[in-house]
């Protein structure tokens, strides 16, 4: 192996190393002293336990109210993903098999959305939420989601379709299959990788929206884990034992997400990147 080569695998190495460690000993440091007394965290952060104790994620269970918002994040999270996938999957399909000027010119449009940040447009959207009835209403953070998460889906999915043969299609509707049941029993197995791609990215884009359904869901009875996060540290800011537990929590069911769905991201992001 030549020096050069050794250098540049020794740097790439370096810089793996510094971002992964970036990214773990923040997280290591919350775990490790969400099990911990506001005492030991005062005294000593990275010390280890001197007893373990689970108060700290006691009292914020109770003061989450955690059985009720992670109950109503998971419906905004899961309706919001089948949503998303189902109708930016078929549109990216009918655009990427109907090229024109009309189908091109939409999706142009379609993906400049994702140019346009939340911040730039969120008093124009609060105006047209009240006046389509989609405040204090589940169901409203879910249609607005499906909205805001078309650009990056289509995208995506309309790319992973290109990489599909059109002869297998040809095929099928050959045999009679008509574009939808087209779709959903030939394309779509096929791009499977790509969507559960698309999906793990949205579903860390729904459990960690704040700035949204702070504006849709006011009621205290539909706060998402976010919204009830923030309002936890506003009520105790300086209660850290009680915060770290929280966030612990809060993290839990992406972390277990992301343990059981990290070969089917890692063979979409391969296969897309091989395709592409």
């Amino acid at each position: 192996m030549k020096r050069s080569e050794k250098i540049r695998i020794g740097v790439s190495l370096l810089i793996l190393a510094v971002s992964v460690t970036i990214v773990i000993v923040p997280l290591y440091l919350v775990v490790l002293n969400s099990f911990k007394p506001y005492s030991e965290i005062a005294k000593n952060i990275s010390a280890l336990p001197k007893e373990i104790t689970l108060i700290n994620y006691q009292q914020a269970w109770k003061r989450l109210n955690f059985s009720t918002v992670f109950k109503n994040t998971m419906i905004i999270a899961v309706f919001s993903n089948i949503g998303s996938i189902v109708f930016a999957g078929m549109m990216g399909y009918w655009i990427v098999r109907h090229p024109c000027r009309f189908t091109k010119a939409w999706y142009l449009i379609i993906i400049a959305g994702m140019s346009v940040p939340f911040q730039g447009i969120m008093i124009t959207f609060a105006k047209m939420a009240g006046l389509l009835k989609l405040t204090n209403h589940l169901y409203g953070v879910v249609i607005s989601n499906w909205v805001f998460s078309m650009p990056m889906s289509m995208f995506l999915t309309a790319g992973a379709v290109k990489s599909v043969p059109y002869e297998i299609e040809e095929s099928a509707r050959i045999d009679g299959c008509g574009p939808l049941k087209t779709y959903w029993t030939i394309v779509f197995p096929l791009i499977k990788g790509t969507v559960f791609t698309v999906a793990s990215l949205n579903v860390i884009t729904y459990w960690n929206d704040y700035l949204m359904t702070q504006f849709l869901l006011t009621k205290k009875g539909l706060r998402t884990l976010q919204i009830a996060m923030q309002s936890l540290f506003n009520e105790a800011f300086f209660a850290w034992d009680t915060a770290l537990g929280a966030i612990s929590l809060s993290i839990l069911p992406l972390f277990i997400f992301f343990i059981f769905s990290q070969k089917q991201v890692l063979d979409g992001v391969a296969a897309g990147a091989v395709k592409g």
